[in-house]
Formats: structure tokens, C-alpha cells, sequence
């Protein structure tokens, strides 16, 4: 579970950037409303991030090096993950939704995702036996060519991605009809949400402070 994790934590953060570069990129050239619900919609992702990245600094502080590199290695991992992500949704858009755009794998459209998950699949698979299988040195380094070549192919898939967005920048609006509609349920959701993960950031620290204060007690005479 703990390679899932650092898994999902890669994969999100790099989701979240981006999610904002989108929203930027929107204000600026499309749909100024849709960009701001984009940046509305970012709140609620991020807190959850912080929340968990917070919670898994608390509880891993105290690994070996080896430990704690293998994780970083699976979290860049989810960062090409999520760059493929991005490749395939934005295809999957100038494809099946704008149709004005034809994919140039020669595996065509849908399959060229397959092909892409034929690398993907045995790569995150070798890079988890290497790193909890036979945690030494050398399957750390082993894991970290392994990983940049796959940081490769994910900026491949990101630009990729990126020349596709411009399909949605250039096509997508949000009805005037439906603005206000959309605003009120973004801004009340992450109203909920903020006072949601305001109180589990409070209830962590105090957690954590309560730990802090059994250990210090514990080494008194």
C-alpha cells in the first residue's frame, strides 16, 4: 500500500499543476468563466494533497535513505503516469468530442493508449521489485535510470498532451446560462470542503503534538 501511495501522491501532484496551468492558460486565451472554475475546482484537490502529504511526512520521517528515495522514485513515477493522463484526455477531446483532429500512433485511435500502457505497466512493475524486493543500492540506482526513462516518455506524452489542449482552448466555452449555476456549487463546495480539511489538519497536529509529548514523557528517569 505504501507503493500506492507514493504512487497516487506523484500522479496528484503533478495532476494539480496541470490542472492550474490549464486554468491558466484558459484565462488568458478561452473562456475566462471556465478557467476561473477551473481554478475554483483546484481548491478542493490541493487541500487533500496537502492533507495527505502532511500525514505521510509525519509517518515516514524516520526510513533509511534507501527508503526514502524508492518512494520518491514511485512518485515520479506517478508524474509520468499523470502526464499520460493528460496525452489521453485531450486526445480523447480532439478526437471523439471536437472531431477535428486524427491520431498519428500508428496503432490508431483507441490503441495507441494500449501501447503506451505496454511500457508503463512493466516499468512501474520492475521499478516496485527492485525497490521492495531487493532494497540495496545498486536496485536503488538500477530504479533510477529506469524512472528517468520513464520521465522521458511522460514529457513526451505532456507536450503531447499540451499541442492537443490548444483543440480544447480553441473549442470549448461555458453556456452564459449555466455560469452562476456552476460558480454557486464550485465556491459552496469548496467552502464545505476547506472547513472539512481544516478540521482533520487540526486534528493531525494535535495527534501529533499529543506524540510528541508521550515520547518526551516516556524519556524522563
Amino acid at each position: 500500500m505504501g507503493a500506492l501511495k507514493n504512487l497516487a501522491q506523484g500522479f496528484a501532484a503533478m495532476a494539480m499543476v496541470i490542472w492550474g496551468l490549464s486554468a491558466t492558460s484558459l484565462l488568458r486565451a478561452g473562456d475566462a468563466w471556465l478557467g476561473l472554475l477551473y481554478l475554483l475546482i483546484l481548491v478542493i484537490p490541493l487541500s487533500w494533497f496537502l492533507l495527505l502529504w502532511r500525514r505521510g511526512k509525519d509517518n515516514h520521517g524516520n526510513g533509511t535513505a534507501v527508503e526514502k528515495w524508492g518512494a520518491r522514485l514511485l512518485s515520479l513515477q506517478g508524474v509520468a503516469l499523470a502526464c499520460w493522463a493528460l496525452d489521453v484526455a485531450t486526445t480523447y477531446y480532439a478526437i471523439d468530442v471536437a472531431r477535428i483532429a486524427t491520431e498519428e500512433n500508428p496503432l490508431g485511435w483507441p490503441l495507441g493508449v494500449v501501447g503506451a500502457l505496454a511500457y508503463y505497466g512493466p516499468t512501474l512493475f520492475f521499478t516496485y521489485a527492485l525497490l521492495h524486493k531487493q532494497p540495496q543500492r545498486m536496485s536503488l540506482y538500477t530504479a533510477g535510470a529506469v524512472t528517468v526513462l520513464t520521465l522521458y516518455m511522460g514529457a513526451m506524452n505532456l507536450l503531447a498532451g499540451i499541442h492537443n489542449f490548444g483543440v480544447f482552448l480553441s473549442t470549448a466555452s461555458l453556456a452564459a446560462e449555466l455560469r452562476l449555476s456552476l460558480l454557486g456549487l464550485v465556491v459552496s463546495s469548496d467552502l464545505v470542503c476547506g472547513v472539512v480539511f481544516a478540521r482533520l489538519f487540526i486534528n493531525l497536529r494535535l495527534r501529533n503534538q499529543e506524540k510528541l509529548g508521550k515520547s518526551g514523557s516516556s524519556l524522563l528517569p
